[in-house]
């Protein structure tokens, strides 16, 4: 399974030194400006960009350390019911989000973060949070800090955009989504977001001049 050290082509111990020498060779190796042919190009700058990404992470020292527990299987409740407890409650509020039903989501989301105070768990109760209209301040807050405890996990990013699609902040909604592809060039959540500001903006265009 490819991880930011299989990447770098490193072990999980590597020194601060080594991790710094495989990304200036490989980011050199592999840098989109080296390439004339179109597709060369493209796979160049997937390549490039998950390059970027571990090296971001790893030569962080707090980035790397919650990188590396969350190759470990991260937070582990002792109480194996808890854990199950948790689990539950999130896929059911993931079922009453995509229902456009967000109150019942931020309940079973909020004893999902009882059980186990997982930052994806964290990051959708903000989401579910904000999408209430009530509760925005502390949904954002919550988006934020789930991203603070695994930065590098993009489906925070791609909430956190969600969140500020939702309250009309475009600007900040395609920051954030671009902020997830520089962590997977392949987030399709992130992809489609992108899609729906953009299409948002040439309608806007096309009313305006006619078109």
């Amino acid at each position: 399974m490819e991880n930011y050290y299989s990447i770098l082509g490193l072990s999980s111990n590597a020194t601060p030194s080594e991790i710094k020498r495989a990304y200036l060779r490989l980011a050199q190796q592999h840098h989109p400006d080296r390439f004339t042919d179109e597709n060369e190009k493209k796979r160049a700058h997937e390549r490039f960009s998950k390059i970027t990404a571990a090296y971001r992470t790893l030569s962080d020292e707090k980035l790397r350390a919650e990188y590396d527990k969350s190759l470990e299987g991260g937070y582990k409740p002792k109480d194996k019911a808890k854990e199950t407890q948790a689990k539950n409650a999130f896929m059911r509020a993931l079922k009453f989000l995509k229902q456009n039903d967000p109150w019942r989501a931020v309940n079973l989301l909020r004893i999902a973060c009882r059980y186990n105070p997982d930052p994806i768990y964290i990051s959708y109760l903000g989401l579910a949070l904000v999408y209430t209209r009530q509760y925005k301040q502390e949904g954002f807050e919550k988006l934020k800090s789930a991203i603070k405890q695994m930065m590098f996990n993009p489906i925070l990013h791609v909430n956190l955009g969600r969140a500020y699609e939702a309250v009309g902040r475009k600007a900040n909604a395609l920051h954030a989504y671009y902020e997830a592809l520089n962590w997977d060039p392949k987030s399709e959540g992130a992809k489609r977001g992108i899609a729906r500001l953009q299409e948002k903006k040439k309608g806007f265009f096309a009313k305006l001049f006619g078109g």
